[in-house]
């Protein structure tokens, strides 16, 4: 389960109210205040400026782990990158999109949108893919070029 608590953690650490995040974020205080709180899932374009502007792994900011700091090699999301993980990823465990969208609890269109990076993976079916296959989300969203297990 996300650690929704982290990002609260996080924020108070360096001394910011919730709408100096926000600002940070570029989006409004309670749309934030709703992801620190577990109540709305942080979108991965959000979740990712957040831990970068930390300097953060997303594994971290999540609770996959306890390790802060991470030397990223790519900053910027890139959707082709995630698309290219996850494929590699389905193929490397033997399974076919179909399996793949019923671990996720999604449709196999969706997965095919995935892997063609026609559209953006959800944060919380991102983390469901680091936990089940115990792989980094900083890897699954290409900012680690190496594989990494948590």
């Amino acid at each position: 389960m996300i650690k929704y608590e982290r990002l609260r953690d996080i924020r108070e650490d360096h001394d910011l109210t919730q709408k100096e995040m926000a600002d940070i974020l570029n989006v409004k205080r309670p749309a934030y205040s709703l992801w620190e709180l577990g109540i709305n899932i942080m979108p991965l374009k959000y979740l990712v400026k957040f831990a970068d502007y930390f300097d953060y792994s997303l594994d971290y900011v999540l609770g996959l782990t306890n390790n802060k700091n991470k030397e990223l090699n790519n900053k910027d999301l890139n959707l082709n990158d995630i698309a290219n993980n996850i494929k590699q990823l389905r193929i490397k465990h033997n399974l076919s999109q179909h399996d793949l969208a019923n671990i996720l609890g999604v449709t196999q269109a969706c997965i095919v949108r995935y892997e063609k990076a026609k559209i953006e993976i959800s944060t919380s079916n991102l983390y469901k893919l680091s936990k089940k296959f115990n792989i980094s989300m900083n890897y699954l969203c290409g900012k680690d070029k190496e594989k990494i297990t948590i």
